[in-house]
């Protein structure tokens, strides 16, 4: 098959396109045949060693968290995926095995989940990790629920995006910070209050719109990015912080918090994934969620894709077409 493997940890230029067994599914486990694979800060995280603390690296590796494609085929124990189902899915690339970034991946069933009738595979590929992301840091961690106030760091970013549209669903009441040019987007993806962070006071905004404080802060940017975000909560508040990876970004001054009475805590997508994703695909399904725009690139600017997304340049989800003459820009 097709593929983008590296053979040693390192800048883009490591990413190279090879021809590699095809893999075949074991117990549990689907074979995809991947027609899209969405691109993620943590591929490119990944790809530097950045994760080497949540799994060993063997080489060669086939990066890549999301994928969207069809089923071609089944290991033992999965009898309810015909071939040629549609399903999306966040890779096993995270258990140290092959990811997206192939013609083929292995994954896992308790991961894979049949595709929503109203999204292409382009659209598929941009939802897993940072849908999931979002969906842990409010609720796996955040316990939102219905009537709370939530401020969501970074709404103009996938996970940001999809946080807003969440919280909304949930019966809450939210405001997001975001640069000027993604106001308009965010307001339209139901936030009730969109604060510029580079011209605006986003303390005496939040305070405007909620006197004594949020009851949860959403950090999606991380380093540093929030630094008084303990002074925006109410009393006995919460702060959830997305895992970046980045060295030394821990989200929270955790004893700080602890001190004011306040609770601090840090999210990342957990795997398996496919309980979560069913839960979003219904919201995706009956068109109260949205998958954020996105570019879509062959498979060969895999390299681009990582050192835009490395330099904050993109304005657009990432996502890579893996089977030729898959999709168009969006």
């Amino acid at each position: 098959m097709r593929a983008v493997m590296m053979e040693r940890i390192g800048g883009s230029e490591v990413l190279q396109l090879a021809e590699l067994e095809r893999p075949q599914p074991g117990p549990g486990e689907v074979l995809v045949r991947v027609v899209c694979a969405g691109v993620n800060p943590a591929d490119w995280k990944c790809r530097e060693g950045y994760l080497g603390g949540f799994f060993q690296y063997r080489f060669p590796l086939v990066l890549g968290f999301d994928l969207a494609g069809t089923v071609s085929a089944v290991g033992a124990g999965v009898d309810d995926l015909p071939t040629g189902t549609r399903v999306f899915a966040q890779s096993d690339v995270g258990a140290g095995k092959w990811g997206s970034y192939a013609e083929y991946a292995c994954v896992s069933r308790a991961s894979t989940v049949r595709m929503p009738d109203n999204l292409d595979f382009p659209a598929a590929a941009a939802v897993p990790t940072p849908a999931l992301a979002a969906w842990a840091g409010l609720f796996d961690e955040g316990a939102l629920r219905a009537g709370m106030t939530v401020l969501i760091h970074g709404g103009g970013s996938a996970v940001g995006g999809f946080a807003i549209q969440f919280a909304r669903c949930a019966g809450a009441r939210v405001a997001t910070t975001c640069g000027a040019d993604k106001l308009e987007h965010v307001r339209q993806l139901g936030a009730d209050l969109a604060i510029d962070y580079r011209s605006g006071e986003i303390g005496k905004e939040l305070r405007c719109w909620a006197p004594e404080g949020v009851d949860l802060v959403l950090d999606c940017i991380g380093s540093g990015s929030l630094p008084d975000g303990l002074d925006l909560l109410r009393q006995g508040g919460m702060l959830v912080a997305i895992l970046t990876l980045e060295p030394g970004d821990a989200g929270a001054d955790h004893e700080s918090a602890a001190r004011r009475c306040l609770r601090t805590a840090v999210a990342y997508s957990r795997m398996p994934s496919g309980a979560t994703l069913e839960r979003i695909a219904t919201l995706i399904a009956d068109g109260r969620v949205f998958p954020p725009p996105l570019e879509v690139l062959p498979l060969g600017d895999v390299a681009l894709a990582h050192e835009r997304l490395q330099q904050g340049k993109p304005c657009r989800k990432q996502v890579l077409a893996v089977a030729e003459g898959t999709g168009s820009p969006r």
